[in-house]
């Protein structure tokens, strides 16, 4: 709808055209455009009418004096360089300039009514003479100064218009001082180091480009900023013998110099720095540590980046450890020092030499005593690479040592009585003296004179061993005989009582130990035919796979204990080292209530005793297993089990040996005890391992009398 308006609406005004033409005369059919020329060149101003009459004159206005330059067809001889041109009989009258000069720039005027003008402006255009010039940030600036740069264009007409640019985009736009003498300002209050290299351009453009073609000037800003330092890899990890490379980038301007610094050392003589970078060609685990590679350029502050270098090599052990050390015996808590150096961190141990038994670091002795010394390894191991030892021998020293054994000896009357005394010792005792101390106190040398006396000393592996022989025994040789070694640190003692009992007292052994067995057999008898009625052990049955044996361990009695408590601290919860076969054998610590040989531990890492070295021990000949505490014949008390019931086909052996009583002194009689005999060796004498001490009535102080069961009775029971 709007549409068809608007066309009617033309249509309207072309009618109201033709009328006005019809009653005014002439109307504009070309008008004048604004036109520009190059100073020199030829311009045309067209203008052309329709309906001229005879007696319409055009006339053509302008220039720089706005004054009349043709009438219809004439042109003034003032105006050389003006004609006018077109078919006049087709109403065209344009207006030719030659040779344009600047002066004819102006407004021209095309008219036949002066009510009814048409003008249009002519440009003369003038190009510059140069391109624009910059002043300012001719020399390199520092980054955090500000710079400022002048734009300035010479000659031209139209004057140009100055605009920056910062490479293809546009700064800021010119500001105009003058038309002959254009300025433009760029102002930088502060420069970083990203303006370093910025292409700063001045363009003036005259404003007809297919006439003047606008006309640039750059300016490179060089921007001098300190050096920035960074580090690909800050650590380099390395192996002992390998190459190792350092780097750091630099950026700065102008370039810096790069120097390398190893931080608290020196930097290894075989290297080669290039630029940024320190080769290493073979390190060593002297080289490991920081190392900084500085950058300097003159503009400050200093640029500096660090790089650690990680060697890594196999443990050493401290050179400066001694091969061979020597302890006192009997001292408490001494240490051994194991110092060594690797990396990554050795983990140190110690073991004795040619075992698997190991202890950490310092090695520990709670009490130095004999059986200690020998050799030991110092291990460290370091992951990646083998493990090194140093072996370190521990050599005791000090007074005598008497290894403990039976504290009585029980002999037949008319026999003979064997005391044996090993000593161990660092030095050994020069000689070995034997004493008997009566019953009333008083001591007396046993010397090898005296009539049926013998004492005798061998050496062993480890120290001296000394026997005393007495022959034919008696009553009178009764009492405590003493053997005593000594040398430069002390001396040693250890007491041995000597019992001698009647060989009459053999009948009275042999009977009640028949009758004993005889009661004995009774007894099981009768507790079998209980259990098979149902009379008794009719309760659930009891889980005996956690029950502990049926025979306790006793105490050791004092007078047998070894030396000391301890050898070593293991690193083990509180366990007790002993010695067994030449090893360090852990023993458990003592539980109340519990036999040891139920506490649940195992030591599966010893080894065996015929791969271990012959050590300082006294107990060589021991079979492995063999619990420390149960040798030297201690007794052990019997226990009775919950039900024993004992199959009636079972033979009970016979009783072997003779039965043999004897009274106490002071003829009080007292309860019987059943006891091993003596068994007499070829020659006539009578080992004391072999036989137990004589138990002693509890509810009186005297004595009771000694009943002796051979050996084969005994295990028979």
């Amino acid at each position: 709808m709007a549409t068809r308006r608007s066309a009617r609406l033309d249509c309207v005004l072309v009618l109201i055209g033709f009328i006005l033409q019809a009653v005014d005369g002439a109307s504009y059919r070309t008008r004048p455009q604004p036109t520009a020329v190059l100073q020199g060149q030829t311009v045309t101003l067209t203008c052309s009418f329709d309906g001229l009459a005879d007696d319409d004159t055009v006339i053509w206005e302008g220039g720089a004096d706005d004054k009349t330059i043709a009438f219809g067809g004439n042109v003034p001889k003032v105006y050389r360089r003006h004609k006018i041109t077109g078919d006049a009989s087709r109403g065209e009258y344009n207006l030719e300039i030659e040779r344009v000069k600047p002066e004819d720039e102006g407004k021209y005027s095309c008219y036949t009514d002066p009510n009814a003008v048409a003008d249009a402006t002519l440009t003369v255009v003038v190009p510059m003479t140069g391109p624009p010039t910059i002043e300012g940030g001719e020399l390199p600036v520092t980054a955090g100064e500000q710079l400022s740069l002048t734009c300035r264009s010479t000659g031209g007409h139209p004057s140009p218009r100055l605009t920056w640019f910062n490479g293809t985009h546009r700064f800021r736009a010119a500001s105009v001082s003058n038309q002959r003498d254009q300025t433009v300002e760029l102002f930088i209050p502060r420069l970083t180091k990203w303006d370093n290299g910025a292409n700063f351009t001045c363009l003036a453009d005259q404003g007809f480009p297919e006439l003047a073609k606008p006309k640039a000037s750059s300016r490179i800003l060089r921007v001098k900023y300190p050096p920035l330092v960074q580090v690909p890899s800050p650590s380099v990890h390395v192996r002992e013998g390998e190459p190792a490379s350092l780097s750091c980038m630099v950026d700065s301007n102008p370039k810096a110099t790069v120097t390398w610094r190893k931080v608290g050392g020196t930097i290894p003589m075989l290297n080669m720095m290039r630029d940024h970078v320190l080769h290493l060609p073979k390190v060593s685990k002297h080289d490991g540590g920081l190392y900084q590679c500085d950058a300097n350029n003159g503009v400050l502050p200093m640029g500096s980046g660090t790089v650690t270098l990680q060697v890594y090599y196999p443990p050493v052990i401290e050179a400066t450890m001694e091969d061979e050390l020597t302890m006192l015996y009997g001292q408490d808590d001494q240490s051994l020092q194991c110092i060594a150096d690797g990396n990554p961190k050795p983990h140190i141990r110690w073991r004795r030499k040619d075992t698997s038994l190991y202890w950490d670091n310092p090695l520990r002795f709670h009490r130095v005593r004999y059986d200690v010394q020998g050799t030991y390894q110092c291990v460290a191991a370091s992951d990646g690479f083998q493990e090194v030892t140093k072996n370190v021998f521990v050599n005791v020293v000090g007074r005598p040592s008497i290894q403990p054994g039976l504290p009585v000896v029980t002999v037949p009357e008319g026999n003979t009585a064997r005391f044996n005394c090993e000593i161990l010792g660092d030095p050994l005792p020069g000689r070995v003296s034997w004493f008997r101390q009566s019953k009333q106190g008083k001591e007396s040398v046993v010397m090898a004179t005296e009539v049926g006396v013998s004492i005798t000393e061998n050496p062993t592996d480890d120290g001296t061993s000394s026997t005393l022989l007495l022959k034919d025994v008696g009553i009178p040789q009764e009492g405590t005989y003493i053997c005593q070694a000594s040398n430069m640190f002390g001396e040693a003692r250890r007491e041995i009582r000597l019992e001698v009992f009647s060989s009459s007292g053999s009948l009275v052994v042999i009977s009640v130990s028949m009758v004993t067995a005889g009661l004995g057999i009774l007894a099981a008898i009768i507790v079998c035919v209980a259990v098979k009625k149902g009379w008794i052990c009719r309760e659930e049955k009891r889980d005996t796979s956690t029950l502990s044996s049926t025979r306790s361990m006793p105490p050791i009695p004092k007078s047998v204990k070894r030396l000391g408590h301890g050898t070593n601290d293991s690193g083990v919860e509180d366990l007790e080292l002993q010695e067994l076969d030449g090893t360090l054998k852990p023993r458990p610590p003592p539980r109340p209530g519990k036999e040891w040989t139920s506490v649940g531990l195992s030591y599966t890492g010893l080894a065996h005793s015929s791969t271990l070295p012959p050590y300082t021990t006294v107990e060589r000949n021991r079979p492995d297993g063999e619990d420390i505490r149960s040798r030297g014949g201690i007794p052990e008390e019997a226990v009775m089990s919950d039900a024993v019931c004992m199959p009636m086909d079972v033979p009970v052996p016979a009783a072997k040996g003779k039965w043999k009583r004897r009274a106490p002194p002071g003829g009080a009689p007292g309860p019987a005890s059943v006891r091993e005999p003596p068994r007499a060796p070829p020659g006539g004498a009578f080992e004391h391992a072999n036989l137990r001490e004589p138990p002693r009535a509890a509810s009186s102080g005297t004595p009771g009398p000694a009943i002796v069961l051979h050996d084969s009775q005994a295990e028979s029971i």
